[in-house]
C-alpha cells in the first residue's frame, strides 16, 4: 500500500499542474496524444541528463559539495540547469516545433510544460522512493517546490519558443528560441544555486525566486492564451 501511496503522492502535483495548464488554453487545445508523447519524451530525457551530468561532474570535479560559491554557480548553472533544460529544449525544438499541431503560440507553453513535467515525474518518483522512510515528507515538500519549478521552467521556455515560431517571416526566430532556453536555464540555475546554500536566509530567496518565476509564467500563459488566433472561433470553456 505504501508503494501506491508514494507513487500517487509523487505524481499528484504533476497531474494537477498538467491539467491546470491544459485547461488554461481556452480556445483550441492540443490533441492529448501528442501531449502524452511529449510527456514520455520528457521522462526519457532523464537518462541522458544523468549520463551527461555525471560525465561533466567527472571531468570538471564540480558537485553540490562545493568549496566556493563560484564552484556552486558553475555546478548549478552549467551542469544541472544546462543539462536538464537543454534536453527538454531538444524535445520541444525538434519534436514539437515542426509538428503541424503546433499552430499557435500557446502550444509552445503546453508542450514545454508537458516535457518538463515528464522529467519532473520521473525525478520526483526517484526522490520519493530513495528517501529511506522520509518519502512522504519529501513528496509533500517537492509538491510545492521542485515540481512547480519544473512546470515554470517549461512555461518560460515554451513562451519564447511559441513566440519564435510565429514571428513574421521568421525574423529573429533563432534568437527568440534561444531566449526560451536561457530563461529556463537562468531561473533553474538561480533556484538551485540559492537552494544549495547553507544559509536559511539564502534558501528563503530560492523560494522568492520560485514565486517570481511562477508569476512570470502565469503572465506568459495569459498573454499567449489571449493572443490566440483561435480566440474568435469560440472558446472551449469560460
Amino acid at each position: 500500500m505504501e508503494l501506491v501511496e508514494l507513487t500517487a503522492l509523487a505524481l499528484a502535483p504533476v497531474v494537477f499542474l498538467f491539467t491546470y495548464v491544459y485547461l488554461s488554453d481556452k480556445y483550441e487545445r492540443e490533441p492529448l496524444i501528442y501531449l502524452v508523447i511529449t510527456f514520455f519524451l520528457g521522462v526519457a530525457t532523464a537518462l541522458p541528463v544523468v549520463y551527461i551530468g555525471g560525465y561533466l561532474q567527472q571531468i570538471t570535479g564540480l558537485s553540490p559539495v562545493h568549496d566556493s560559491n563560484f564552484e556552486l554557480f558553475l555546478y548549478t548553472f552549467f551542469i544541472v540547469a544546462m543539462t536538464e533544460e537543454g534536453m527538454k529544449f531538444l524535445v520541444l525544438r525538434f519534436y514539437n516545433y515542426p509538428h503541424e499541431e503546433f499552430d499557435e503560440p500557446y502550444d509552445g507553453i503546453m508542450y514545454g510544460v508537458a516535457v518538463s513535467l515528464g522529467f519532473a515525474a520521473i525525478e520526483n518518483l526517484l526522490y520519493v522512493f530513495e528517501a529511506e522512510g522520509d518519502g512522504f515528507e519529501i513528496g509533500i515538500l517537492r509538491m510545492f517546490t521542485a515540481v512547480p519549478a519544473h512546470a515554470m521552467f517549461g512555461v518560460l521556455m515554451g513562451f519564447f519558443v511559441g513566440k519564435a515560431k510565429f514571428l513574421k517571416d521568421g525574423k529573429g526566430a533563432f534568437g527568440t528560441t534561444m531566449l526560451g532556453l536561457f530563461s529556463a536555464m537562468f531561473f533553474h540555475g538561480v533556484y538551485d544555486f540559492l537552494l544549495y546554500q547553507e544559509s536559511e536566509y539564502l534558501t528563503l530567496f530560492a523560494f522568492i525566486a520560485l514565486a517570481v518565476g511562477i508569476i512570470l509564467a502565469k503572465i506568459a500563459m495569459h498573454t499567449h492564451a489571449e493572443d490566440s488566433p483561435h480566440k474568435f472561433k469560440g472558446p472551449w470553456n469560460t
